[in-house]
């Protein structure tokens, strides 16, 4: 940012993007990379005998499930039917109320 002129003379390495080096340095820089190393080894090697086939990842099993939301709605109270203009049971009253 500081220098945009030298800025746009320099590649990004794809491993680091701190990495910032002259154009044409960098296929050496891909090459020697100490953040490509972290790719090129492949997980549990030090785990698996040469020779013998790595066993296939088994598929995930999601956890048993301890809700029940059929028993939880059968414990619930039947919630009171809805009436326009009713609030807490009370009747409506009318709008032309005559008082003689």
């Amino acid at each position: 940012q500081n220098n945009p002129q030298v800025s746009r003379t320099l590649a990004t390495c794809p491993f680091n993007a701190r990495h910032r080096v002259p154009r044409g340095h960098l296929r050496s820089h891909v090459t020697s990379c100490p953040d490509r190393l972290l790719l090129d080894v492949p997980p549990d090697t030090e785990d698996t005998p040469r020779g013998h086939p790595r066993e296939p990842p088994r598929a995930w099993q999601p956890p048993p499930c301890r809700e029940d939301w059929d028993a939880e709605l059968s414990e619930l109270e039947e919630p009171p039917p809805f009436i326009l203009n009713v609030t807490n049971g009370d009747l409506p009253v009318p709008c032309h109320r005559y008082d003689p």
